[in-house]
């Protein structure tokens, strides 16, 4: 394997995640610092809002695709093939697909085998497949001699923080007055290719008035989103954190609200934290919320439902998940243009919220069934991948 970094070794990894809200973005920042030590080189190859999760260390080099066409990616990833052993894609199948044509070795992680109608054939031509454990996912590999072959089942890539202390002035036995102080509004995840950023914008703030308006006086909302939704809003209080912060303001939160993304998900079983889940952007978070419910793993859910919307969601929907986020972009214009509704909404989330902080969230039980610290496993995985890819062409 050809050295060009002043004597290091180990393999050299071009990293990637889909554009499809913060999940994989997320993903692929968090198996880039468990990868880091273990790497000659290590960068990164997107676009977009998955940007604002990758950053420089632990990356050598972040080749930004912001609007560069299929062809244009193509070439670039041509030029940068010869440098790097493997391709390591959180979710992005088409993205996989062009770094196979450009004579990448390919590695796939994979949040949502659980999910999708049909894995792409991509994932069963990797070089490895990694899948994430959650419901079903065991099952689904197992029955498929394709994926059998390539595919490795990892945990969650959640660490497994201390269990939070849970803070209320009726509960002296927790004397900890500086925590538990703040609700934590998580918008992360709203971005994706079926709506645009003033859409995802006017769900962010419909919520946001939402969560203000449910609290009691004196009892700040801590608000993080991506940086676009961030602009839209227009509000100085709105930030955009990396992951390790997110983290750390989940575990001081009385509670947090947030949209039902798979991150999410394992962030609120990583930290304990109590959860009000809101009403769903898209497809899978109706999905992944209904599974927490349905297994006893949910503390509290808003839904459209309950202030107006439909009774429900034909999921998956027979016109495409576009069609589906085009209705709840519907919804959302309707209550933004109804005080009435927005009222309701205020109110429910006041009552689903009223004592969440009392208890350690249910979502706890999530690392307790599927584990954690699936990140060194995967990890561990890629080097040795990569290391026998070094020695072979590519597929």
């Amino acid at each position: 394997m050809a050295d060009n970094t002043g004597g290091a070794t180990g393999p050299r990894l071009l990293l990637n995640s889909q554009p499809f809200g913060f999940g994989p973005p997320a993903a692929t920042a968090v198996l880039a610092h468990e990868l880091a030590p273990h790497c000659a080189e290590l960068a990164y190859f997107g676009g977009g809002h998955t940007l604002d999760l990758q950053h420089r260390p632990p990356y050598h080099a972040v080749y930004g695709t912001t609007g560069l066409s299929d062809d244009e990616r193509l070439a670039y990833l041509r030029e940068l093939a010869p440098r790097y052993d493997l391709f390591v894609t959180a979710m992005d199948f088409a993205e996989a697909e062009l770094a196979r044509r450009a004579g990448l070795n390919v590695a796939v992680y994979d949040a949502l085998t659980w999910f999708w109608p049909e894995i792409p054939a991509v994932a069963r031509d990797a070089t490895l497949y990694i899948a994430q454990d959650f419901f079903g996912v065991r099952e689904r590999i197992t029955a498929d001699a394709a994926l059998r072959r390539n595919a490795v089942i990892v945990p969650p890539i959640v660490p497994l923080l201390p269990t939070r202390q849970v803070w209320h002035p009726e509960h002296p036995e927790h004397p900890e007055p500086d925590r538990g102080r703040h609700v934590l509004l998580n918008l992360g995840g709203l971005q994706n290719p079926y709506w645009q950023p003033s859409e995802a914008a006017g769900y962010a703030r419909l919520m946001l008035d939402a969560v203000r308006a449910a609290q009691p006086v004196g009892r700040p909302v801590v608000v993080t989103t991506s940086r676009a939704v961030a602009e839209a809003l227009g509000d100085p209080t709105v930030r955009t954190d990396d992951r390790d912060t997110v983290l750390d303001l989940m575990s001081g939160a009385a509670y947090a609200c947030m949209t039902p993304g798979l991150g999410n998900i394992y962030d609120a079983a990583a930290t304990g934290v109590p959860t009000l889940w809101l009403p769903s952007a898209n497809e899978t978070h109706l999905l992944q919320a209904r599974l927490l419910t349905e297994h006893g793993f949910c503390d509290a859910r808003v839904d459209w439902q309950d202030v107006g919307g439909p009774a429900d969601y034909d999921v998956p929907c027979p016109a495409g998940p576009e069609a589906l986020t085009k209705a709840m972009v519907r919804v959302v214009r309707q209550l933004s243009g109804e005080p009435g509704l927005r009222d309701r909404l205020a109110e429910h989330v006041a009552k689903s919220t009223a004592g969440l902080g009392l208890v350690p969230g249910r979502a706890r039980a999530l690392t307790e069934r599927f584990g954690h610290g699936g990140m060194r496993e995967a990890a561990a995985e890629l080097v040795r991948r990569a290391g026998e890819s070094a020695h072979r062409p590519p597929l």
